[in-house]
């Protein structure tokens, strides 16, 4: 730099050093001068290093051929520096050109790589006739002149020349101010800086180079040298998880706990989008538990005071523990009314006295654990006296959204049957919808039915993840799963204990013992302080690790179970139990319970058809079963066609019990039921001599009690009907109920207004009345179909049908005739009690009972009756959800589908009917809220808020389910 003493000719202010009279002034003046253009040099290097890794400058040299030499990929900018107090003239910059010519010929030669270029440096503007000079042809095109008031420098890595020192302090200061996870304050970092500049121009050790490269920058600056954990991107389609969790709470710690592909980071990282506060995310897989403190108080402080003036290096002090960082971190949050949310991958990893040493040191941070199951969180959750929450996995929509968009087929009933082998979980369902769409066409039945039967050949990526885990537990713990796989419905604590007893030959306490040993494994869920099964997601290990114990254990844990079943269904009837109890008797041969079910028409209202079928297809087939119960086994199978409309296969199977009755010497009821079928058969397809020839040979074998006699005449009614003889059915089905209600004590009178609840104590005392109650029910049914739409008789006819099938206890049927009633109150536009009906009885009986048949059906006419209710977007959002299961749907269902997605968008452009106008007479009314047990005064019907639960039962809030 050329240290020119006309700088100093102004500077006579300082005549004294330390309050004392120097002796020679100028040499003073002279001694100041050359300092500060040194200084100035400095600074404007410092300035420059602040701006290289912006610039993407691989190294800087000072005080090489020139004041500064920047090094850029291809090029080089050498810089030399002027101060002046006055303008900056020709005779200044001369000696600067000539060097410039010096170190170009250099380049040209090839003595040195890169292009370069050239500028001057200077705090004093160009005077006039240097002006002229620089706008001459004559200036080397190669050559820039920078000064304080003038243009931006082009380049990135250069800064605008500060006009003095001040300047040059405060323009320093303010690019070490921007410098992200910096430890020391701006000033400091000047100053710093200046002198590492100072140290290099004179070439000492470790400058000996004169140079600074730019890995070096970071630890240059003290910036926080941390390897910033990001959130994981979240998937491309994310689909939420049933009653998901707030990612954000009050409580200092919570745990999220779920095996391995349950999907607690997607989870993370999708909420994480959608919160206004900042998330620190840290994965601690490999992570040493003392290091954990260390590793949050430098992600959080760097997340939350990168970009602070200095508080880094006050929070980060060096050879602080992790916890004091952590401390200090918490009390500087706290002055500012602050928290830090971080979310702890993998934390079952880290020992929970570390947790809780972090929790007491940091009181201002709230750490959210993500876990898998196991030792590790139990004692998490003793320590803290909470319970980890959990993620409960996709529901069947959302499976049958996955399974769609993965190329697969597959109805309420598939999706369901996935979610109960998957648990839900959405990296598992996702893997068996691929292995589904490749090695089974696509179809999630066929997948389910090889994984339910062990013989698929392509391991899943479920029993990959989970085998791992598995094969680590102790033989006594892998019994104890295999042994409670074969339940698939919750058990009480004390019916676990006695199936390990039973089949392990254990004692109580032997089977407590091994009973409490469970949950810290992950494998068994609880269900509050009552119910606990294995995990979906393990039962598939579990079964496979029973096959291999050999067939006496597997043989014995279902023995033992069906017992403990037979005696739980009694006291708690669900769906769910009589499911496995009748896998349980197919499974152990019991083949006359499983027709005594198939042939009871209870039965066919539950909804577990599909459990029972294969079982009495294999009895009906046997040639080697006796002849009565492939005979009562060919009955249910007829039944059930009937009931279904597929002629054709009941035709057969009613051909093949006569030909049983021609072969063997069963029965008259034996005969009665091949009779009663074939004259049904014969109504179906309408064949109306055959139905009266039936009629004859029936009647004359029917015995004559009164019962007996009104199931004939119901069956005839109801074959007059088939064949479109609505008057005769009407006439008789009328009779009949008249004599059903007589023999139920009970009046037309006694049922208005009054509910199931109400109407139970006024049934007949010390006998069963569930076949009347049935009975009267059908004929009910009966009687509103014969008499058909728009007619106050079938409506009230319906009504009544439904309280007595929920009496009964004929869900199957209660659902049927109430989508029928639907139908009805639509076609009369009375919209508002179409929708009660759904949400208010429909709904909660479907989602009590576990229903599945006729699902599908009835959201599609919940979807049209909130179009025509005005809800068109909850009438949009039901048809979204529905659309994944239309390839799924029966040819029929389909196009009845496709023509109430019609009706739903042409009411939505044009506007539906007007809703009817109900007035019902004051009396009435009363009489109807007296019964019932309700307000006297009605309200109006009100919008559902986006938190409360959704009406159709479901459980969960609106807007997760109908409200989406």
């Amino acid at each position: 730099m050329a240290k020119d003493a006309d700088a100093a000719n102004s500077s006579g202010e300082f005549s004294s050093v330390d309050g004392s009279a120097v002796i020679d002034e100028k040499q003073l003046i002279r001694i100041e001068a050359v300092h500060r253009g040194f200084l100035y040099q400095h600074l404007y290097n410092a300035m420059c290093l602040l701006l290289a890794g912006a610039a993407r400058v691989q190294q800087i040299v000072v005080e090489g051929d020139e004041d500064v030499e920047v090094v850029l990929r291809d090029r080089r900018i050498y810089v030399q520096i002027k101060t002046r107090v006055g303008k900056l003239a020709a005779g200044d910059i001369s000696g600067a050109l000539e060097r410039f010519n010096d170190i170009r010929a250099k380049h040209v030669n090839g003595d040195r790589p890169g292009v370069p270029s050239f500028v001057i440096a200077s705090n004093a503007a160009p005077n006039g006739p240097l002006e002229k000079q620089l706008a001459s042809a004559d200036w080397p095109k190669d050559v820039e002149l920078h000064w304080s008031d003038g243009p931006e420098p082009k380049e990135a890595c250069l800064p605008r020349p500060p006009r003095d020192l001040a300047d040059a302090v405060s323009k320093c200061s303010e690019l070490a101010g921007r410098l992200p996870f910096a430890l020391l304050r701006p000033e400091t970092l000047t100053w710093k800086l200046a002198s590492q500049v100072m140290l290099a121009s004179a070439g000492s050790p470790p400058r000996k180079g004169h140079s600074f490269s730019s890995a070096e920058l970071p630890e240059l600056f003290e910036q926080l040298i941390v390897q910033m954990q990001e959130l994981p991107a979240p998937p491309s389609v994310y689909r939420a998880q049933i009653n998901e969790p707030a990612l954000l709470a009050e409580q200092p710690v919570r745990i999220i706990v779920g095996l391995s592909g349950a999907g607690k980071t997607a989870w993370v990282a999708e909420a994480a989008q959608h919160t206004a506060l900042p998330v620190t995310y840290i994965d601690v897989v490999e992570m040493p538990g003392p290091a954990l403190a260390s590793s949050i108080a430098r992600q959080v402080a760097g997340r939350m005071y990168g970009r602070s003036t200095g508080k880094l290096g006050e929070i980060l002090l060096p050879g602080a523990s992790g916890l004091d960082m952590l401390g200090t971190l918490s009390v500087t949050l706290g002055k500012e009314g602050l928290h830090a949310d971080v979310v702890i991958d993998n934390a079952h990893r880290i020992p929970a006295t570390d947790i809780q040493a972090i929790v007491s040191r940091a009181p201002n941070l709230r750490l959210l654990l993500l876990c898998q199951p196991g030792l590790d969180v139990t004692a998490l959750e003793a320590r803290f006296a909470f319970q980890a929450e959990v993620l409960s996995g996709w529901d069947e929509d959302t499976i049958a959204a996955a399974t769609h968009d993965a190329g697969c087929v597959a109805n309420f009933a598939d999706c369901q049957r996935l979610s109960r082998l998957t648990g839900g979980l959405p990296f598992y369902v996702l893997n068996a919808a691929t292995v589904a769409a490749r090695d089974y066409d696509g179809s999630i039945e066929s997948f389910c039915e090889d994984v339910e039967a062990q013989t698929h050949i392509v391991e899943t990526a479920q029993e990959i993840i989970l085998r791992r885990s598995f094969e680590g537990f102790s033989t006594e713990v892998r019994e104890s799963v295999a042994v409670l796989s074969v339940a698939d419905v919750a058990l009480s604590k004390d019916e676990a204990t006695k199936l390990l007893q039973g089949a392990c030959g254990l004692d109580m306490k032997g089977a407590a013992a091994r009973l409490r040993s469970l949950p810290s494994t992950g494998a068994l869920e609880l269900f509050g302080m009552t119910g606990l099964k294995i995990h979906d997601a393990v039962r598939m290990l579990g079964r496979a690790e029973l096959t291999t114990r050999g067939p006496d254990l597997e043989k014995k844990a279902r023995e033992v179970l069906r017992g403990i079943i037979m005696r739980s269904i009694r006291e708690d009837w669900s769906i769910g139990k009589l499911n496995l109890l009748i896998r349980l008797f197919g499974q152990l041969g019991d083949a006359m319970i499983l027709v005594q079910f198939a042939t009871d028409e209870l039965f066919h209202e539950m909804g577990v058809w599909p459990e029972i079928e294969p079982y009495l297809l294999a009895i009906a087939a046997d040639e080697a079963a006796d002849a009565e119960v492939r005979l009562w086994a060919l009955d249910g199978l007829v039944f059930n066609d009937l009931r279904t409309g597929q002629t054709e296969t009941g035709e057969i199977r009613i051909d093949a019990m006569k030909a049983l009755l021609d072969q063997h010497d069963l029965g008259e009821d034996e005969w009665l039921a091949w009779g009663m079928k074939r004259m049904l058969l014969k109504s179906m397809v309408g064949d109306a001599e055959g139905v009266d020839e039936m009629l004859e040979l029936v009647k004359e074998r029917v015995p004559a009690k009164a019962e007996h006699m009104r199931v004939f005449r119901y069956n005839r009614a109801l074959a007059f009907f088939k064949l479109g003889d609505n008057t005769t059915a009407i006439a008789e089905a009328g009779e009949l109920v008249e004599e059903y209600y007589e023999a139920l004590g009970l009046t037309p009178d006694d049922v208005m207004g009054r509910n199931p609840p109400q109407l139970r104590p006024l049934l007949p005392k010390g006998r069963d009345n569930t076949d009347q109650l049935k009975h009267l029910a059908d004929t009910l049914d009966l009687l509103a179909q014969a008499a058909g739409r728009k007619s106050q008789r079938s409506t009230m006819a319906r009504i009544h049908a439904m309280k007595f099938y929920e009496l009964a206890q004929a869900y199957s049927s209660f659902v049927r005739v109430g989508m029928d009633l639907v139908d009805e109150l639509v076609w009369v536009n009375d919209f508002e009690s179409a929708r009660y009906t759904i949400e208010r009885n429909i709904f909660p009986v479907i989602q009590a009972i576990g229903l599945t048949s006729d699902v599908l059906e009835l959201r599609a006419l919940y979807a049209v009756v909130l179009a025509y209710c005005g809800d068109h977007q909850a009438a949009a959002n039901e048809v979204r959800r529905l659309g994944p299961y239309e390839q799924a749907m029966a040819p029929g269902h389909r196009a009845a589908f496709q023509d109430q997605k019609q009706i739903i968008e042409d009411v939505r452009r044009n506007g539906g009917p007007s809703q009817r106008g109900v007035d019902i007479p004051a009396p009435l009314q009363a009489l109807f809220d007296q019964r019932s047990g309700v307000r006297p005064s009605i309200e109006p019907r009100k919008k559902v808020g986006r938190n409360e639960r959704c009406p159709c039962g479901s459980g969960l809030k609106y807007k997760r389910c109908h409200g989406r």
